[in-house]
């Protein structure tokens, strides 16, 4: 994790390819193939608040708003209260669009 967070790339996993496509999609990290083996994987961390609030969670097992203050780029704009926030109902995946999503990935990552 602290590689991750100091900007280094990470790797080769066949993991890094198939598991993190979500973070990747929302700019959290870089994945590029391996040059080692095309079906392994490297992954650089862009957002380092990000990793630096993991490695707390590790760390600590705390993410409470204390915790948050602590990293300077880690802003609170607002605040849900758990009863309001329980009544959003979590929106499923169909297989179809996982498939899209990976092949949109594979796209980025080949530059094709």
């Amino acid at each position: 994790m602290e590689k991750l967070i100091d900007g280094e790339w990470v790797g080769p996993a066949t993991a890094i390819g198939n598991d993190y496509k979500v973070l990747e999609l929302r700019g959290v990290i870089q994945v590029k193939v391996s040059l080692k083996d095309s079906n392994m994987y490297n992954m650089k961390l862009l957002k380092k608040d990000v990793g630096e609030l993991a490695l707390k969670v590790i760390n600590d097992g705390d993410i409470s708003t204390e915790a948050l203050i602590s990293i300077p780029s880690a802003s609170i704009t607002n605040y849900i209260a758990p009863e309001q926030n329980r009544t959003y109902e979590r929106k499923s995946q169909n297989s179809q669009t996982g498939k899209n999503i990976a092949e949109l990935l594979d796209v980025l990552r080949s530059g094709k």
